[in-house]
């Protein structure tokens, strides 16, 4: 690479030694972000607390960090390191060549090509929660959106992870919890210095705990049960790597199935939550989204085929990821100095991908703030820079999951909006708060109803 002449870093540096923590914890954090991009540029000092970190929001420095140049972008401690205490060297922290050893192995699994297998389990759970809400429907009862959602995913994630019936109904919904506090306390205390006490650090450990021992015990069990042959789990203990021929240990195992059940369970909740944000909206995407569905499913059970053909219903859901931006952003550190643009930066320099920046930069995106499922039509995405849309990441490190969240999020959809009606309540707010995921903080209220056929 050409090294161009250096130019001055515009900066953001807050208070002394506590940097811009106060705006992080006093409203809604990314979109204070988002300001200091809007207002000073797509590349930014800020100093979290004493420490300056560079914010980084336009997809060619994505495009050095996480491809060009990705070996010299590490994984740093912070946010990293919270994680790792969870999902241990999992595939979305694990580095060097036992990364590509586990990607090797893994990805495979969730290629487009072999989700068929995973289909039919997904759809019957689906159901199973769908079929628990005649009450709630009946009765026109106020409920918080992220959590119908999350009992949705949940139930999805352990019946096609662990296969259909390796837990009572009660558990599934009780791991569904301690995840979503394990995720709440990790994107608070990433942020905070480690020497600061965290109340909540008791009931972290126990929820950690616990849900290490359940993860275990069904790891064994499904090594002896031929019944989940159909299952991830099953087809993660059969896998061998094509060049070391080695399969993975109990600890891979745990760590790969902790991660994927994190993923595969808290991001595609909190996605469809902030579905309802956006029709509140936009209230004529559930007209369109319904018109889509009656035309193409009617009232019959989705088949794996008619993924394809839920076209809008894709485009919405990718849409939201990009308004919303459920995993904000993620840090690296630089082993070596390196030119970024017209910047440079020395080494142990610590940049923060600013993903929620990249999908709200003016200069990548007309009219960014703007819910527009259109975007995500062949001919838009066309010529759209390949680093502009990042809701997995990009690179050899882009998510692995990519493809089965695609096709879980707008299976959802469809078969919740092919049954029910949802009123999204009026005169909300939707800010977020700080978390390893993007959460509403105040929730989303709705009501639901039958639809008439």
């Amino acid at each position: 690479m050409n090294v161009v002449e250096s130019q001055p870093i515009p900066s953001e540096k807050g208070w002394p030694l506590l940097g811009i923590l106060p705006k992080f914890f006093s409203g809604d954090p990314y979109e204070y972000l988002k300001s200091v991009m809007l207002e000073k540029g797509d590349f930014v000092q800020v100093n979290i607390g004493p420490q300056p970190v560079y914010l980084v929001s336009h997809p060619d420095y994505l495009k050095r960090i996480l491809q060009d140049n990705h070996s010299n972008y590490r994984k740093p401690g912070m946010l990293y390191d919270a994680a790792r205490e969870v999902m241990g060297n999992g595939l979305a922290l694990s580095e060097g060549d036992f990364w590509l050893r586990q990607r090797r192995m893994i990805q495979p699994h969730l290629h487009r090509k072999q989700l068929g297998q995973l289909f039919d389990n997904m759809v019957i759970s689906i159901n199973e929660v769908l079929d628990t809400w005649k009450g709630t429907v009946d009765t026109g009862q106020m409920v918080e959106l992220r959590e119908k959602m999350a009992a949705i995913t949940i139930n999805v994630i352990t019946n096609t992870m662990f296969g259909r019936g390796t837990l009572p109904a009660e558990k599934v919904t009780e791991m569904g919890h301690r995840i979503t506090r394990i995720d709440e306390f990790n994107g608070e205390s990433s942020m905070l210095p480690k020497w600061l006490p965290n109340p909540k650090r008791r009931q972290f450990n126990d929820d950690l705990n616990e849900s290490r021992d359940t993860i275990n015990a069904i790891i064994a069990k499904c090594r002896d049960d031929k019944e989940t042959s159909g299952s991830l789990i099953k087809m993660l203990i059969n896998a061998v790597d094509e060049e070391s021929q080695q399969q993975m240990t109990e600890k891979q195992l745990y760590d790969e199935v902790m991660t994927i059940f994190i993923a595969g369970y808290e991001t595609t909740a909190t996605t469809l939550a902030w579905l309802g944000a956006a029709i509140h909206d936009n209230p004529d995407i559930l007209k369109k989204l319904q018109a889509e569905i009656d035309q193409v499913l009617g009232g019959r059970t989705p088949t794996f085929e008619d993924v394809h053909r839920l076209t809008y219903a894709r485009q919405v859901f990718m849409e939201v990821l990009r308004m919303y931006s459920v995993v904000p952003f993620l840090p690296r550190t630089l082993n070596e100095p390196d030119q970024l643009g017209k910047y440079h930066l020395p080494a142990k320099s610590t940049v923060l991908m600013f993903y929620h920046g990249v999908h709200h930069n003016p200069n990548v995106w007309e009219n960014p703030d703007v819910f527009d499922p259109d975007r995500f039509k062949p001919e838009a995405e066309a010529g759209r820079h390949s680093f502009a849309y990042m809701p997995f990441s990009g690179g050899p490190r882009k998510c692995a999951g990519d493809e089965f969240a695609l096709m879980e999020g707008p299976l959802i959809m469809a078969m919740l909006f092919q049954r029910y009606n949802m009123n999204v309540l009026p005169n909300q707010t939707f800010p977020s708060k700080l978390s390893g995921i993007r959460h509403p903080a105040n929730g989303v209220k709705v009501t639901f109803s039958s639809r008439a056929r």
